[in-house]
């Protein structure tokens, strides 16, 4: 008797759940499909910034972003003020046009991180480029809470489009500014001179940087050492090394006009000079970049 009552207590759970599932209120959803004639990608961008683009009327643009030394990111934004967004997912699907037994590649992001009615997915971009290239086209729900609006980005023409926004990229500045603004150069006991490769080929690339970066005003050398040895010998030492550093720039390309040098012997130190370590970080050359005021 107690297994039969169990019995038709489970199965009466197990309808009541089923009930309640079918009755958990769905998110209405609206589809937009970006007319074929408007699918088209745009490439804009300059040596610190290659923009791929697709715009869908006043609704949302959705691009695909590289910047110097820095992974690739795609951006959603909403261009619509009138509702707030909660949440967006991007993922790729088939064309209409393509045979139905096609399967569009595995590309999903979500995120409900939202600022200023815009999302960015930093990690796992690339594959995007290519699912583009063949042909899928991109789906992008946006929620706003109690519905969803299902945005189509077809891919019409975008070969072209993805080789300009490939070429932008090679063209990009070997630095960001946040790696160009300051360096520090490191010596060893008694040292004059530049020999690490990593400091050599940093210098070349900042050169390049300085040459792309129109508002770049100054370059500020400052030479230091450590307390080994007499102020007059460390005054001397630190404007050798400054000067070392200020000549394989200028060797690379610089203009001369932009670098100031300054020898600071062992005044300001960083660290104690106590132990190697501290002394050690106190042997440097540090370089910094000066823009003009916007």
């Amino acid at each position: 008797m107690n297994n039969s009552h169990q019995l038709v207590k489970a199965t009466f759970l197990i309808v009541v759940g089923i009930i309640t599932a079918y009755a958990l209120p769905v998110k209405a959803e609206r589809v937009i499909t970006q007319n074929y004639e408007q699918a088209t990608w745009y490439v804009s961008g300059d040596a610190f910034y290659c923009q791929l683009s697709q715009k869908l009327d006043s609704y949302a643009q959705l691009s695909i972003i590289s910047e110097p030394s820095e992974p690739q990111h795609l951006d959603f934004k909403w261009l619509l003020t009138e509702r707030d967004i909660t949440d967006v997912q991007v993922f790729a699907r088939t064309a209409d046009w393509q045979d139905k037994r096609a399967i569009a590649p595995s590309i999903q992001f979500f995120s409900a991180n939202i600022e200023q009615q815009q999302v960015t997915f930093n990690k796992g971009v690339a594959p995007i480029l290519s699912a583009i290239k063949q042909g899928y086209w991109l789906d992008t729900i946006v929620g706003f809470g109690d519905e969803q609006l299902r945005l189509t980005f077809p891919t019409t023409h975008s070969d072209n489009a993805i080789d300009q926004y490939q070429q932008c990229r090679e063209k990009l500045a070997p630095l960001s500014w946040r790696q160009a603004r300051d360096y520090e150069i490191n010596f060893d006991s008694g040292e004059r001179v530049v020999k690490r490769a990593a400091d050599l080929s940093y210098l070349e690339k900042l050169v390049r940087y300085i040459q792309l970066d129109p508002k770049v005003k100054k370059v500020m050398i400052d030479g230091h050492t450590d307390n080994v040895g007499s102020p007059l010998a460390n005054r001397l030492l630190s404007k050798e090394r400054a000067d070392d550093v200020a000549s394989r720039l200028i060797e690379y390309g610089i203009d001369a006009k932009l670098i100031e040098i300054r020898a600071h012997g062992g005044r300001y130190p960083v660290a104690s000079n106590s132990d190697s370590n501290g002394q050690s970080s106190n042997r440097r050359v540090l370089i910094r970049l000066f823009r003009q005021k916007s």
